[in-house]
């Protein structure tokens, strides 16, 4: 661990630092870090001459001069914090949440506590929950799959582990709320998260990422999931970082025997975003949904790479991402389904959609299927333009605004989507949300054809 507040200016630096580590990091996490470090020391920032980044160029981020965050100052009133996270807590909406502030959980913000349901900081259960760790941590994610995650790896201050006993079914969903306060300078913060679901359990979690820094924050954040057989999980990601905060995330999960797999991701805010989205399904009757909600504006870049691993037979996969971008705001989609060779009788569709809100906004996608099975059923398409002219057409011709006729087909555009989130309470939620995200989206007023006058069509007859 990265001692706290130490500036950190360069690739070389940053390894320094990590080297040092905490003296009390048990052995074999003392060793899966030292293995990360040499692999963000041979490999470093990903840069576009890499296919998986040739449209995100990551160089403003690696050039800042970070530091690590302390600990927040707990002798400010928690009055004063709770009104700072307030605006991102679910938990008066009667999710069980757990916030960690700077990378670092917060107990006196948090209330997780329920039958059977272990939860606790990841640094807390590293001792306390040893050998189920040991056999998960970083068996999801490879160390060499770019620089951040093993970055992520090497330097990992804190996050959440959470084990869900095989049939439990939690009387409650699950937040995780990582928020950056706002700092005098640049700040790095790496949560790392491990969640187990054993056999037949069902649970509904959700991570979100948000920050009130007005200097450039990277969040590094890591989550890896295991869902044992028959295990079900709704996964909410929500992202919604300051204007110039950077966020990368990976997350990993592999699914058992009938497993049933559903994530939502949705990105609001931020200046660069890449999340990274892996799903292995291992054994017979897996089942996975992936979807995707992006609004973005400005000069905003978000991009979302995806991997369904059919590594099994029988296992069905469903994957739709759309995007709604406006001003000069750049998205990316890259999604790949990975059918193995004996993974037969696999079923998989993979969608892209995006609309184009402004002449200068730009969308780059590319959908892939990789297939090395012959009795499968695997479809794959994507679409970017402008909104529909003809749906403009006929809302006009029914008194409805320019404005509100787009207003209409933006959100019916974005709510296809979050209507196939089965927690309505979270549903509601998001509605509200994206409500308010696609109010600032500049939106282009297409021309007005006026009709000819009966002199004009004369002439032209004539």
């Amino acid at each position: 661990m990265i001692e706290p507040t130490t500036m950190i200016s360069t690739k070389a630096e940053l390894a320094d630092r990590l080297a040092a580590g905490p003296s009390s990091t048990p052995a074999w996490l003392a060793e899966l870090r030292r293995e990360a470090l040499d692999q963000f020391r041979a490999i470093g920032w990903p840069n576009l001459r890499q296919e998986e980044w040739r449209w995100t160029n990551v160089a403003p981020l690696t050039k800042v001069a970070y530091r690590i965050p302390a600990p927040p100052d707990l002798g400010l009133p928690l009055e004063e914090w709770r009104e700072q996270i307030a605006p991102y807590s679910l938990r008066l909406r009667g999710w069980r949440e757990l916030v960690f502030v700077n990378g670092t959980l917060i107990p006196q913000l948090s209330e997780w506590a329920g039958p059977d349901l272990r939860i606790s900081a990841l640094s807390a259960a590293v001792d306390s929950q040893s050998a189920l760790i040991r056999r998960h941590l970083a068996r999801g994610v490879a160390l060499a799959q770019d620089g951040f995650t093993a970055l992520n790896t090497a330097g990992f201050q804190d996050g959440a582990f959470i084990h869900v006993p095989a049939g439990l079914q939690p009387d409650r969903p699950l937040h995780l709320l990582f928020f950056t306060p706002d700092h005098p300078g640049p700040v790095l913060v790496q949560p790392r998260n491990l969640v187990v679901v054993d056999a037949g359990a069902k649970v509904v979690l959700a991570h979100s990422y948000a920050g009130a820094s007005r200097q450039p924050a990277l969040t590094n954040a890591v989550l890896e999931m295991v869902l044992g057989a028959a295990a079900q999980v709704e996964l909410i990601q929500l992202q919604r970082e300051a204007a110039a905060a950077f966020h990368v995330s990976n997350t990993a999960v592999q699914l058992e025997r009938q497993a049933a797999f559903q994530s939502l991701t949705v990105n609001l805010g931020g200046a660069l975003v890449r999340h990274n989205l892996q799903v292995r399904l291992k054994q017979p009757g897996g089942q996975a949904t992936l979807l995707g909600l992006s609004v973005q504006t400005g000069r905003q870049h978000v991009d979302n790479h995806t991997l369904l691993d059919h590594a099994s037979e029988q296992c069905r996969s469903s994957e739709l991402y759309k995007s709604l971008l406006g001003g000069r705001a750049e998205g990316v989609f890259k999604g790949k389904i990975l059918v193995r060779s004996g993974a037969q009788k696999t079923d998989a569709k993979q969608t892209s959609r995006t609309i184009l809100l402004s002449e200068d906004a730009v969308m780059n996608a590319q959908p892939q299927l990789e297939i090395y099975a012959d009795d499968v059923k695997c479809t794959h398409g994507s679409t970017i333009g402008p909104l529909d002219e003809e749906q403009l057409f006929y809302l006009r011709c029914r008194g409805i605004s320019v404005a509100a006729a787009q207003r209409l087909l933006t959100y019916a555009f974005a709510g296809d989507v979050l209507n196939r989130l089965r927690h309505e309470g979270m549903r509601q939620y998001l509605e509200t949300l994206v409500r308010g995200a696609l109010k600032g989206l500049s939106l282009v007023e297409p021309p007005v054809e006026r009709k000819p006058t009966r002199e004009e069509k004369s002439t032209e007859n004539s």
